[in-house]
């Protein structure tokens, strides 16, 4: 029975179809229903719960008793221990991971045939900006601003209809794996894989062990490496990225390896994901249905009857006649120094484009005179190579100093690298330096 004012937990699917593969076996929306059931008796007493579920199965169930007993999912934006603590601490929060969703899967017993309505207006969840650039800060999302995000990315990208069979390696505690996966198996009739595979021997394995038609969920980074272990790819339908910029190069590799389209997405935490675009074919942005950006002086907002107020976007962005977008540069991304200006992102492209740099950022330091660094992963490049490169691409004022070479850079889920984290090897390079100004 429909009730004013809110909105199912599942999508028109019917109750038998499968709505997640684990374990080998196909798990149906009407299991679902009683896993959700059970788990939301043994939920902690708290209003908020941090979901850690690794197992992306066990996250739909977690989510799903968290709404059924009108509670918050907090999604952190990473596991470590002092994060989880602060905001824990600062939301007063619980927790739930795989071991209390197994615990109540084993007491699941009997079926229903009832998919429980959420208040349209409740808080389904709170996301985190990634702390890329500073502290994550929290995102509430109504059940109302979900449903209707997903249901535009749905129609985008034709899975609204006929199911098609998702693995993804990006966690579901992120905005776009969020949507992408677990909100694409909960309102449309899509199932995803319970898994969250990286490596890419797992990620072809896991396609394989679903039926046609699939779907890839990932980003640039986890497609870069995929494509350089050169292996035997099950078909997929199609490919969809996004957290990072696609360069052209790697979406046609893609295209080609994988005999499938790969469209790009373009979101942020605070309005989720908004547009999208096929790099191979294109460069504008095209925005969902109903979706529309505003440029208002340095301002961009983005409007849509889904979202209860405009969101800003931190993006500097140009509209096209046809009502498309293309992206400028972020907003705090812009340096200025002895009066000249570049974008952080330009200066990433140039330092990545250096033949033999694997990986690599730069980074404005938290110092007085503003310097830049930049760390990278170029195992057969000396730091001089690196700077010759760099001083007939970019003007010498953004040569970095220091400019870091590292074994191997630590990601998070999503494939971003944290800006606390650069300056922290940055600072454990300058440390044997001490106060004298090392270059």
């Amino acid at each position: 029975m429909n009730q004013p004012g809110t909105l199912p937990l599942l999508g028109p699917a019917p109750l038998e179809a499968p709505i997640a593969w684990q374990g080998g076996r196909w798990i149906t929306r009407s299991e679902y229903l009683v896993h959700v059931e059970r788990l939301a008796q043994r939920l902690p007493d708290t209003r908020r719960a941090l979901v850690l579920c690794t197992d992306r199965y066990h996250f739909l169930v977690a989510f799903g008793a968290l709404l059924l007993r009108e509670h918050s999912a907090l999604l952190p934006p990473s596991i470590a221990p002092r994060m989880l603590d602060e905001i824990g601490t600062e939301h007063e929060a619980g927790r739930v991971d795989d071991a209390l969703v197994e615990a109540a899967m084993l007491d699941a017993r009997g079926g229903t045939a009832d998919v429980p309505r959420i208040a349209a207006g409740h808080i389904a969840a709170v996301l985190f900006t990634s702390g890329s650039t500073g502290r994550p800060k929290p995102q509430a999302k109504t059940w109302a601003e979900l449903h209707g995000a997903t249901r535009r990315a749905m129609e985008r990208f034709r899975v609204d209809l006929a199911r098609h069979n998702i693995v993804a390696t990006v966690p579901a505690q992120h905005s776009y794996g969020l949507e992408s996966s677990a909100l694409y198996a909960l309102l449309g009739p899509n199932t995803v894989h319970c898994g969250q595979p990286l490596y890419p021997a797992d990620v072809c394995a896991a396609l394989g062990a679903m039926e046609a038609p699939r779907m890839l969920v990932t980003t640039p980074l986890h497609l870069d490496v995929c494509l350089r272990a050169e292996l035997e790819w099950p078909d997929v339908v199609q490919i969809v990225s996004a957290t990072a910029p696609l360069e052209r190069p790697l979406a046609e590799r893609a295209e080609a390896t994988f005999r499938a389209p790969l469209n790009e997405v373009y979101g942020c935490s605070e309005a989720g994901a908004i547009a999208s675009r096929r790099p191979c074919a294109d460069t504008a942005w095209l925005p969902y249905a109903d979706i529309t950006v505003r440029v208002d002086g340095a301002e961009c907002t983005v409007h849509s009857p889904h979202l209860p107020t405009p969101r800003p976007l931190a993006d500097r962005i140009r509209i096209e006649d046809d009502g498309r977008f293309t992206l400028l540069g972020r907003s705090s991304d812009q340096i200025k120094i002895a009066g000249k200006r570049i974008s952080l992102s330009e200066l990433n492209h140039r330092l990545l484009a250096i033949d033999g740099v694997e990986q690599g950022s730069f980074v404005m330091r938290d110092t007085p005179d503003a310097r830049l660094a930049a760390v990278v992963v170029a195992p057969t490049l000396s730091v001089p190579d690196i700077r010759n490169h760099l001083a007939m691409a970019i003007d010498p004022v953004f040569m970095p100093r220091p400019l870091v070479r590292v074994p191997e850079l630590q990601r998070t889920g999503t494939g971003k690298l944290r800006r606390a984290y650069l300056l922290e090897l940055v600072a454990e390079h300058l440390a044997p330096y001490g106060s004298r100004r090392a270059t």
